[in-house]
């Protein structure tokens, strides 16, 4: 009985938890989440190694993703700043995208419509992908690179003017390369 506690105690120690916590230069975990209106956005059309459907998209882009719920006051203050970066890279390869954590359609909805929210969203009702990006607790940012790499991972938001000069700093050497 000993011997099996300390082969599961060991085995677990070797493999440890299933869902490693994300860090920067990781290949970001792939999704796909439906939209508001029921369409599906696949991180792997937009970034990645090799995207998967060359044939239709063959730009690859930077995609940003912020995790965030309704109730969520510091990401909510957050996405005026991401919508701004949003519009100061527009016509780049560049994506913006919200994904909403546990919440259903309608109140994701009414939320957006109220506060005017021009940003895609996604929905994550069951969590399944936050739990990959270890964004269970929110609110949460990743920035990936053009091959899916994460280069840029934060938990919470403070800092309105620090956030935006690092934000463009970052999307603009990953757009030239430097």
């Amino acid at each position: 009985m000993i011997l099996k506690s300390i082969i599961l105690f060991l085995l677990f120690l070797r493999f440890g938890d299933s869902n490693p916590v994300l860090q920067i230069g990781d290949e970001a975990p792939t999704f796909s989440l439906p939209t508001l209106d029921h369409k599906y956005v696949t991180l792997r059309d937009f970034c990645g190694e090799s995207l998967r459907k060359p044939w239709k998209n063959k730009t690859k882009y930077v995609v940003v993703i912020s995790f965030f719920a309704t109730w969520c006051k510091p990401r909510i203050a957050e996405i005026p700043h991401l919508e701004k970066l949003s519009k100061d890279f527009k016509g780049m390869p560049v994506r913006f995208y919200l994904i909403d954590v546990g919440e259903d359609n309608n109140t994701v909805a009414k939320f957006i419509r109220e506060k005017n929210i021009k940003l895609p969203v996604l929905l994550d009702r069951y969590q399944k992908t936050a739990e990959k990006y270890d964004a269970l607790t929110l609110p949460r940012l990743f920035v990936l690179d053009k091959n899916g790499i994460i280069q840029k991972e934060q938990k919470g938001f403070a800092d309105a003017e620090t956030f935006e000069k690092e934000m463009i700093e970052l999307l603009s050497s990953l757009l030239t390369g430097k």
